[in-house]
Formats: structure tokens, C-alpha cells, sequence
């Protein structure tokens, strides 16, 4: 069993996505070191702040636009 690794992003103040992104081709050993954690603890939802947009940018190629939504990292069994 796999790890997908969709990058979820949600418009500010809104529950249902704008946009899901399959970023699972960086691979869990990159978002583990971003997040600060082993690839094989990510199993959950992680939400991507500042701190995280440049390696993220870095990583994926998609620019954070922080100001108008949210992003999270939402983990799910493959």
C-alpha cells in the first residue's frame, strides 16, 4: 500500500476545495523533511503556511498564494 499526496487548496473562509493538486511524485521523504517528520509518520492533514511556501515552490513548482486561500498537505492511503 501507497502513500497519495494531494496538495488541497481551499479559497479563505470556504470548506470545499478550489483546486487538488497530486504532488505524490516529490515523494513522502521530501514533504517528511518539509514538515519536519519521518515519510513514514505522514498520515494525516498538514496545513502548508509561509514558512513552508518557498520549498514548497521549490518541491512542486506551485506558488502559494497565501493571501486568498489555504493549502494542506491531505495524506491518504493508496
Amino acid at each position: 500500500m501507497g502513500l497519495r499526496l494531494p496538495l488541497v487548496r481551499y479559497r479563505k473562509d470556504e470548506e470545499w476545495p478550489d483546486s487538488i493538486t497530486d504532488v505524490t511524485a516529490v515523494g513522502a521523504e521530501a514533504f517528511g523533511e518539509l514538515l519536519g517528520m519521518p515519510p513514514e509518520q505522514l498520515a494525516d492533514v498538514y496545513p502548508l503556511t509561509r514558512e513552508h511556501a518557498e520549498r514548497v515552490r521549490q518541491l512542486t513548482g506551485i506558488t502559494l498564494d497565501l493571501e486568498t486561500y489555504d493549502y494542506f498537505l491531505e495524506t491518504e492511503a493508496d
